[in-house]
């Protein structure tokens, strides 16, 4: 357990009151009107809703209850990146661990203030990856700004008010290039890091996962130096007029893959990290070799999502290989959060079932959720979040 840090918080205890963040803000900084080229069609097919079972629910429990009480923001303070690793306030190492939310848009209403908690004390999570949604479907960032800038902004103070740390990630995935709600983006962060830029902890991640093309016929040349690296520039200048301090989080090509290539070209920002992305059962040795590759041109990299299934987030829970993956990380001192949690998509990389009828709708969004309610990935995670031993269940 590291030596408790003084830490003061120049955030006012008043975000605690979860007021929309646009009552945060001047009148002239509220989010535009939405672009003309926001898309209203629907690209990816939305999850089940949960629906109320007229059938009771069965018996369960016991529900999990706090096994943690440290806040860790109050241990570490403001954190900074030093080469390859990130440092605490008294510049000693430390790795994050935590969870990624499912998409906003596909779970509204699952992340509130017991979720939060429940992950922070039950869980023992360091870190809450908040993945918002750019462009997916009629109802995302780039067709609903200020709904989904509040909600972030509500979650970013539970997060806050729980003592945890948190990533604002601009969830670019369907849109391809980062560069396509650029303007959107540069708005977004400028308005966070005005509102966040005193706490120490909020990071923010610009852009989740260029990849160039995704479920139609055209093919965007999104390259490091070509596309991502630009817009990572323009973004970056605009939470550091805010912000010079806070951790800032940039994607990296071919889904967040590439960081070998980033990292011969960095940025011009000392306090910036590299985002790479795996899942253990489509990823192994070859993509471990590039975050080699990346310490070794001395960049800090940050494994913002990664799973324990295939890429498809379905099928087996490769258990075996994704220990491997974490004790690679541990030893690297790599952070990392775990995708994902709190989606109602039957998913088994999904650390909770959602789906299913053990619990009542109420039950599932009132957080401490018992055994029964946590799928394999889930228990997998929750071990190592807790550096507990992970015993497999009985068939």
């Amino acid at each position: 357990m590291k030596k408790p840090i003084a830490v003061l918080l120049t955030l006012s205890l008043a975000l605690a009151a979860f007021a929309g963040c646009s009552n945060k803000l001047d009148p002239e900084t509220l989010p535009s009107e939405v672009p003309t080229n926001a898309t209203t069609e629907s690209v990816v097919e939305t999850s089940e809703s949960v629906a109320e079972t007229t059938e009771p629910a069965p018996s369960h429990g016991p529900n999990s209850t706090p096994v943690v009480t440290d806040k860790i923001v109050e241990l570490n303070g403001q954190l900074s990146v030093d080469g390859t690793t990130i440092v605490n306030s008294e510049g000693e190492v430390i790795q994050l661990k935590g969870m990624s939310t499912y998409a906003l848009n596909m779970c509204p209403d699952t992340v509130n203030e017991e979720f939060v908690k429940t992950l922070a004390e039950d869980w023992g999570i360091d870190v809450l990856r908040v993945a918002m949604t750019t462009k997916g479907n009629s109802d995302d960032y780039s067709t609903d700004p200020d709904k989904y800038f509040n909600m972030m902004c509500e979650i970013v103070d539970l997060a806050i008010a729980q003592g945890i740390y948190v990533i604002i990630d601009w969830h670019v995935l369907y849109d391809g290039d980062p560069n396509e709600f650029k303007d959107l983006s540069i708005d977004f962060f400028g308005r966070m890091s005005a509102i966040y830029g005193d706490t120490p902890n909020v990071i923010y991640e610009i852009c989740n996962e260029p990849n160039g093309t995704l479920f139609d016929d055209d093919t965007k040349d999104v390259t490091w130096d070509g596309a991502i690296k630009p817009y990572a520039e323009d973004v970056i200048e605009a939470i550091r007029a805010n912000d010079p301090d806070n951790i800032i989080i940039v994607g990296t090509p071919h889904w967040s893959q590439d960081v070998d290539i980033a990292s011969a070209d960095p940025l011009d920002d000392d306090n910036v990290c590299y985002t790479c992305h795996f899942y253990a059962g489509s990823h192994g040795q070859e993509l471990r070799d590039k975050i080699v590759t990346a310490n070794e041109n001395g960049v800090c990299v940050f494994v913002t999502e990664w799973g324990t299934t295939n890429d498809s987030g379905k099928g087996e829970v490769y258990v075996e290989e994704s220990q491997i993956w974490l004790d690679f990380l541990e030893e690297r001192n790599i952070c990392w959060c775990n995708w994902s949690i709190g989606g109602s998509n039957a998913e088994s990389s999904n650390a909770l079932k959602f789906q299913s009828s053990i619990l009542t709708v109420s039950e599932k969004y009132d957080g401490h959720w018992p055994d029964e309610f946590i799928s394999t990935s889930g228990h997998f995670v929750r071990c190592n979040l807790l550096d507990q031993e992970y015993v497999p269940e009985e068939d």
